[in-house]
């Protein structure tokens, strides 16, 4: 009798890793394309062109200042701003100076922004003007003395503050007067400290979402954040064939900063960087005048896109491809944006402890998540860790060299993640078909078990995305006396459409077996979500058993 294949999948590649640094990376593609725009910034009123060769120059001038300052190798240095010039080279004056950048989402809250700062034990913070300032200085900032020092008392290992903005502010310095207070010395120390990075140093520290509570801290690596960039800048780069010029709406997030600040310097091409306000027309017009070959959209941005409509803008560039990342999209959506734009759409999927782990650009199976990218090994387990037979559901495990050292500050968290053998165990939910593609059913947290039989909540969120007045749904399970959880379908719907329980529930009972079909059908304005934008599954399930009086 022949044994069912086990899922596991080795990604084996042919193509060694680079062995680099992010300084490494910077300073051979500053010598192969000194001329070649490395970075366009642009809003709506100028384009900012930045040169290889003019990037590395004022990273190293920032990396100096930053010397100056007294910062030393292995201080976390936070960063906090929306898309902009400052906001990359800050990043690899970082790498130069042996710091490690805490990325700061633009759209955290004080109490986010506060527990990642003292989580990290942030010495120096990098910050432009307006909202996120008037959250530092909520409680008075004291003046910076002839040592460039400050202090805030919510922030208890802050000392100085670095003012993306062009005017001087209590307590701050100026970027631009950082970048002039090199001499010879800082330059010279600068060398010395560029020449002991390794690849194995710490050089990231990223919050992860998280479904409730305040976010983890996840370290990676040079070794990490760059390979694992370089393998998806090799792969657009083999498929596109010819010369990238790639979009990124967000460089502070993961996904958004990975493919462009990373991947883009790795491998010479250039990065085109809109507004962080830009609105799609913008976004569209910017994609034809810089021509635009590859883009990365999150969910949202692509929902605006199709919104937006058929766009002779669209038709008129040489857009190719669009990647998207971040959270799962629903097929319906990804079919209406290939038929829609006549775009190459691939779906980039990973955590922040992984790194991008899957890639998939398969018409035929845009619902899974694809195939592993080069170098990873793959595994989905029972509750028991073996290894179940393909076609099974289990947790995804993953083992790369593009995993984070660590969480920050949390060993027992860490354990629990990444086992001794140096397996990740992702949460996630998921079977390995026959050919090594993966489908993922959902979190490991959000099952809902009804009775004897689990029941993943995309199965009828996936449904749900094909009704045309629903916007957005997030099913979740309730208490239940006899079945321990029941089925609830938590929905938004489309500006000015109305839609009825049963209209609802008939519709689903048309694709899904009679005890998948919710009980319950819930209607929201807006679902609770993080200030990064993601859904609150348990304050969501708190509001869901409210109005239903449990």
């Amino acid at each position: 009798m022949q044994m069912p294949e086990k899922s596991y999948m080795h990604a084996a590649s042919s193509i060694p890793f680079t062995g680099k640094t992010l300084c490494d990376a910077l300073d051979q593609s500053a010598a192969r394309f000194p001329d070649r725009e490395a970075f366009v910034f642009a809003s709506k009123s100028k384009r900012q062109r930045i040169t290889f060769k003019q990037l590395r120059e004022d990273v190293v001038k920032l990396a100096s200042g930053f010397v100056h300052l007294g910062l030393k190798p292995g201080e976390r240095v936070g960063i906090w701003a929306k898309n902009c010039y400052e906001w990359v080279t800050s990043f690899y004056a970082m790498a130069y100076a042996k710091l490690v950048c805490v990325r700061i989402h633009a759209g955290y809250n004080d109490v986010f922004f506060e527990h990642l700062m003292n989580k990290t034990k942030s010495t120096a913070l990098i910050i432009e003007s307006g909202n996120q300032a008037r959250v530092l200085l909520n409680a008075e900032t004291g003046v910076a003395d002839e040592t460039n020092r400050c202090s805030v008392p919510k922030l208890s290992t802050l000392r100085t503050v670095i003012n993306l903005g062009s005017e001087s502010k209590s307590g701050m310095i100026r970027y631009e007067d950082v970048m002039n207070m090199e001499d010879e010395e800082d330059r010279k120390q600068v060398g010395k400290l560029r020449e002991t990075v390794h690849p194995d140093d710490e050089m990231m520290m990223l919050s992860t979402s998280g479904s409730t509570g305040l976010p983890k801290v996840v370290v990676k690596s040079h070794r990490a954040s760059l390979e694992n960039a370089h393998v998806y800048g090799r792969h657009m780069a083999k498929i596109l064939k010819t010369d990238i010029r790639f979009m990124a709406v967000n460089t502070f997030t993961h996904g958004g900063g990975e493919l462009s600040t990373v991947a883009g310097v790795s491998h010479g091409y250039t990065v085109v960087v809109p507004d962080s306000e830009s609105d799609t027309e913008t976004l569209l017009s910017l994609i034809r005048e810089e021509s635009v070959t590859v883009a990365s959209l999150t969910y949202s941005s692509l929902l605006d896109f199709l919104e937006f409509g058929k766009s002779d803008i669209l038709d008129q560039s040489q857009l190719q491809y669009l990647i998207t990342t971040g959270n799962q999209i629903p097929t319906e959506t990804l079919q209406k944006a290939r038929q829609q734009l006549n775009l190459n759409i691939y779906t980039v999927h990973g955590i922040t402890e992984t790194g991008f782990v899957t890639v998939n650009n398969n018409t035929e199976k845009f619902e899974k998540i694809g195939y592993p990218i080069d170098h990873f090994e793959i595994k989905i387990i029972n509750d028991s860790g073996h290894i179940v037979p393909r076609g099974t559901v289990g947790e995804l495990c993953t083992r790369s060299p593009y995993a984070m050292l660590r969480y920050e500050d949390d060993e027992e968290e860490t354990k629990s993640t990444v086992d001794q053998c140096g397996w990740c165990h992702t949460g996630d939910m998921c079977k390995m078909e026959e050919d090594g593609c993966l489908d993922i059913m959902g979190r490991k947290k959000e099952i809902i078990i009804k009775g004897v039989d689990n029941i993943y909540p995309v199965e009828v969120d996936g449904v749900l995305a094909r009704h045309p007045k629903v916007k957005q749904s997030k099913t979740i399970g309730v208490p239940d006396e006899r079945f321990i959880e029941e089925v609830c379908a938590c929905v938004c719907l489309e500006e000015g459409g109305e839609a009825s329980v049963d209209e609802l529930l008939q519709f689903l009972g048309k694709s899904l077996p009679e005890l998948r079909v919710p009980k319950y059908v819930l209607f929201f304005d807006s679902f609770p979500s993080s200030p990064i934008g993601k859904v609150l599954p348990g304050d969501l399930k708190a509001k869901a058993i409210e109005k239903l009086g449990m």
